[in-house]
């Protein structure tokens, strides 16, 4: 005869949707419901350009989620000027992750929608809101001269110059 077996219970932890995880506030989790997308809790600039006006930018047209880390290797890659969206993103060390990214169209669109939960949660973590009166940049190229850039007051997207300032906020994947 031994001795019964010790059952122990392990809490796992599931992501949610506002959770304050991973660096940053998870807004995204992908079907299998272990993974998905951060954003950080603050702006990283509330005037960045999204660069290389006139350039097109092999690779960065891709808009759907799970896109915007390749469009921002792809646009550090044809556009070298420093202190661009993706450059800003890209340079983050925050929380102890350095894996940031300059969110895609639809990565951002994702925020949007998210918007109310993640201001919640950021504010809860000193963090800032989205500034709903600005855009934000993508990191989806649009054309030559202009990227997409999303309004995060009404979801509006659009066709945004280049050369233009726009707010930025990273996000990485978990």
């Amino acid at each position: 005869t031994g001795s019964p077996l010790e059952v122990t219970a392990t809490a796992t932890y599931r992501p949610v949707i506002g959770g304050f995880r991973y660096g940053g506030v998870i807004f995204y989790i992908d079907e299998t419901g272990e993974h998905g997308l951060v954003c950080a809790v603050t702006d990283q600039s509330t005037g960045a350009e999204w660069g290389c006006y006139g350039v097109t930018i092999n690779g960065a047209d891709g808009a759907a989620i799970g896109t915007g880390a390749q469009n921002t290797l792809d646009i550090l890659a044809g556009c070298t000027t420093d202190g661009t969206a993706a450059d800003i993103c890209a340079s983050l060390t925050l929380n102890s992750y350095d894996d940031w990214f300059l969110p895609s169209e639809d990565e951002l669109y994702e925020m949007y929608q998210n918007k109310a939960t993640i201001n919640t949660t950021a504010l809860a973590n000193s963090g800032t809101e989205f500034l709903l009166v600005e855009r934000y940049w993508s990191s989806t190229e649009n054309t030559a001269a202009s990227a997409i850039s999303i309004s995060l007051n009404d979801g509006a997207k659009l066709g945004t110059l280049k050369d233009g300032l726009m707010y930025v906020r990273a996000i990485r994947e978990f």
